[in-house]
């Protein structure tokens, strides 16, 4: 199996039908994008996030104001050129002048001080429908997703 399968299978899997329900402003069209990312501040570990979960700190978690909620992305540091894979578990209030916020661990994969450019390239974007559709940072932007049995 390709290791763009292995990740694209994982992202299915950890897709809940609760993160299915997309609310109207998010953007579920997979299309990358440039702006300024922050780091979750200490002071949020433990509260609640829009999914449901609490906030890790040292999880592989993003909040977006207008990604879907479960979706799976890929953020790079445009300074450095470092990526990191996270799921987006949180929302962002609209008027925040940055497009993605991550955790501290997170923030250490990327090599960022505390507002940095990155660019998110959508992996999975789970749709209103409740499919999931490849987003641009697989390469293969529009298509739809099968999720497939993982005991086969």
């Amino acid at each position: 199996m390709s290791r763009l399968a292995v990740v694209v299978a994982l992202a299915f899997t950890a897709v809940s039908p609760a993160s299915a329900n997309v609310p109207d402003a998010a953007d579920a069209s997979g299309q990358a994008r440039r702006g300024q990312a922050a780091i979750i501040a200490q002071r949020h570990a433990g509260r609640r996030m829009a999914d449901g979960g609490r906030v890790e700190l040292n999880s592989d978690t993003a909040a977006s104001a207008d990604l879907p909620l479960g979706t799976t992305a890929r953020i790079r540091n445009l300074r450095n050129g470092r990526v990191a894979m996270v799921r987006v578990r949180d929302r962002l209030p609209a008027t925040e002048d940055r497009i993605v916020s991550v955790t501290p661990k997170v923030a250490g994969m990327l090599g960022m001080g505390s507002v940095t450019q990155v660019e998110v390239a959508p992996l999975a974007v789970p749709q209103p429908d409740g499919t999931v559709r490849l987003g641009s940072g697989t390469r293969m932007t529009g298509r739809r997703a099968y999720i497939t049995s993982p005991d086969r």
